[in-house]
C-alpha cells in the first residue's frame, strides 16, 4: 500500500463517485488508506457515502457536488486539488440509456458526448499536464465498457463513447509511460449498479451474471499501469477472446445483438 501511495499520492479524485462503480472505487481506495475527492451530481448519496468512508476507514474525504456535463467541470475539478497531493484520477461518470437510437432526443445525444467523452478528455489533459510539468508520477483510470469493444443495439451512443475511451487510453499509454504517468481503461461487463437494475433487464440462462462493483473496482486498480485495457471477470475475458479473436466480426456482432434483444425485448 505504501508503494501505491508513493506512486499515486495521498489523494485520489473519483469523478462519478456517489453510486455504483464510482462508489465502489471510493471504497476500494479508502481501504488502501487513500484520501478521496468525491465528485458527483448526487449530493445526498455522495455525502452519505463520504460519512461512512470517514468512519469506517479513517480517511479524509472531500465532496464536490458538480454536474460533469457542464462546460467548466474539468476546471472546477482541477482547482479542487491544487492544495493536496492528488495524483490519481478515476473517471467513472457516464450518461447511459437503453433504448432505440431514435428514442434519444438531440439533447440526450449531446449529453453522451459531454459526460462520457468531452469532460473525460479535458480532465485527462487538466490532470496529466501538471504531473508532467512537476515531473512526478501519477495514474489515470477511465471506466469503459465491453460494449465499446463489441457494440450491441439499443445503446449505440453509449457504446460509441465508451469505445472512444478505450482508444484514448491505448494511445496515451504510449505517450504517458515515459513520463511515469499510468493510464488504463477498464472495459467492464454487466455490473450490478443502480443504473443497470433501473434499466430492467430480462434475465435468462443466456444473461451474464452481474459482477459485484467492488470486484470490478478492485481488479481495475490492480491492473492500473500494467495493462492499457483491462477486462474484469474471467467469463468476460473469455467471452471477449472468443468474440474478438476466434469468430468473424460479423458473427460476433450478431451474437451480441441477439443477447441484448433478449435482455430488453420490450425496448426493441
Amino acid at each position: 500500500m505504501d508503494r501505491f501511495r508513493e506512486r499515486y499520492g495521498e489523494w485520489a479524485l473519483v469523478a462519478g463517485a456517489a453510486e455504483g462503480i464510482g462508489a465502489a472505487f471510493t471504497e476500494v481506495l479508502a481501504r488502501r488508506r487513500m484520501n478521496v475527492v468525491m465528485v458527483d451530481i448526487n449530493r445526498k448519496a455522495m455525502e452519505q457515502l463520504a460519512a461512512r468512508m470517514k468512519k469506517q476507514y479513517g480517511v479524509e474525504i472531500r465532496t464536490l457536488p458538480l454536474d460533469l456535463a457542464s462546460e467548466e467541470a474539468w476546471k472546477t475539478c482541477a482547482e479542487s486539488i491544487t492544495d493536496i497531493d492528488c495524483r490519481l484520477l478515476v473517471y467513472v461518470a457516464a450518461f447511459s440509456k437503453v433504448k432505440p437510437f431514435f428514442d434519444n432526443s438531440p439533447d440526450e445525444l449531446e449529453q453522451y458526448i459531454r459526460v462520457n467523452n468531452l469532460t473525460a478528455l479535458r480532465m485527462v489533459y487538466g490532470f496529466a499536464k501538471p504531473l508532467k510539468v512537476r515531473s512526478v508520477t501519477g495514474g489515470i483510470l477511465l471506466i469503459s465498457s465491453l460494449s465499446g469493444i463489441i457494440p450491441p443495439p439499443l445503446v449505440a451512443p453509449y457504446a460509441a463513447t465508451k469505445s472512444f475511451l478505450l482508444r484514448l487510453a491505448e494511445s496515451l499509454s504510449q505517450e504517458f509511460s515515459p513520463l511515469g504517468i499510468d493510464i488504463s481503461a477498464c472495459a467492464a461487463g454487466i455490473t450490478g449498479t443502480p443504473t443497470y437494475f433501473a434499466s430492467q433487464p430480462r434475465e435468462s440462462l443466456f444473461t451474464p451474471k452481474a459482477m459485484d462493483p467492488l470486484k470490478v473496482a478492485g481488479f481495475a486498480i490492480e491492473k492500473l499501469g500494467r495493462q492499457a485495457i483491462c477486462i474484469p471477470g474471467r467469463k468476460n475475458r473469455l467471452t471477449c477472446f472468443l468474440l474478438t479473436r476466434l469468430l468473424p466480426r460479423r458473427m460476433s456482432v450478431r451474437i451480441t445483438g441477439w443477447q441484448m434483444r433478449k435482455m430488453y425485448a420490450k425496448k426493441k
